[in-house]
């Protein structure tokens, strides 16, 4: 058996632990599956640490397309498949409810599992889940930096409080998003992506992802965001556009074209 997940990009600027968006690369873990001839998944993966916690029996075979510590959701998409294949081994079925509550608590955060659970774009609160189609013109061009960012350590660097009028600002921007990415005004999504909650705090120590992030912008992309923690730079462009962005990203990274998952957990 296979349990297929996409991986994501969180946040969508100022959607902070709320706004996730699915990611057409996937994650893969197999179990009970006799062609797996070589060593199983180390211990400490956290697709194997999710199996085993959640009851999962035997080992797992994990195959990945997503780069770790880059802000494409490679943890949340590795509890989430490593999650679902206990819950499907001791029950023959799992609950997506259910799953989102486990991974979220083994994440601690619900943005990044939200989109590989349910796929497309996804608004998370307090467990529960709105999934949406995102405008189809569409498609994201990720720049990828040589290095990578702790999750655990980014998010120890941002303030544990903000003003009401921060806090207003970022409601309207996130709310602002979402209407933009459904019904693609490029206006809207130019003015939604622009955070000042989380993003410039997280900047600081990344120059380069903001000389990504300030070109993309300034070369007709329709929004551009640190994706997640970062470091990576998720660009929200039209097709015809793509290869122009591709040549004004710095040359300290890569840049990777990658269409939005219209599907969540895939079980075969």
């Amino acid at each position: 058996m296979m349990i297929s997940v996409p991986a994501s990009t969180a946040n969508l600027g100022s959607g902070f632990d709320c706004l996730g968006l699915a990611l057409d690369l996937k994650l893969n873990v197999h179990i009970d599956d006799p062609r797996h001839t070589g060593p199983p998944t180390a211990t400490r993966h956290p697709a194997q640490i999710a199996f085993t916690e959640s009851g999962g029996d035997g080992p797992i075979y994990v195959s990945s397309d997503i780069p770790p510590g880059k802000g494409f959701g490679f943890s949340g998409a590795a509890r989430v498949a490593g999650t679902a294949a206990a819950l499907i081994q001791r029950s023959g079925s799992t609950n997506f409810s259910e799953l989102l509550e486990a991974t979220t608590e083994l994440e601690g955060h619900a943005d990044n599992v939200a989109a590989s659970i349910y796929g497309g774009l996804t608004i998370v609160s307090d467990g529960q889940v709105v999934r949406l189609s995102p405008h189809k013109k569409f498609q994201i061009l990720m720049w990828v930096p040589d290095s990578a960012t702790s999750t655990v350590a980014s998010r120890q660097k941002l303030p544990e409080q903000i003003s009401f009028v921060d806090a207003s600002k970022a409601i309207g921007k996130a709310t602002l998003m979402v209407a933009a990415m459904i019904t693609g005004d490029k206006s809207a999504l130019r003015t939604a992506c622009r955070d000042q909650l989380h993003q410039p705090t997280r900047l600081e120590s990344a120059p380069q992802s903001v000389i990504a992030l300030d070109n993309a912008l300034e070369n007709g992309a329709s929004a551009a965001w640190l994706s997640g923690s970062g470091p990576s730079i998720a660009i929200l462009a039209e097709p015809h556009l793509t290869e122009h962005l591709r040549s004004c990203m710095p040359e300290s990274g890569h840049t990777k074209s990658v269409a939005i998952s219209r599907y969540g957990l895939q079980v075969s």
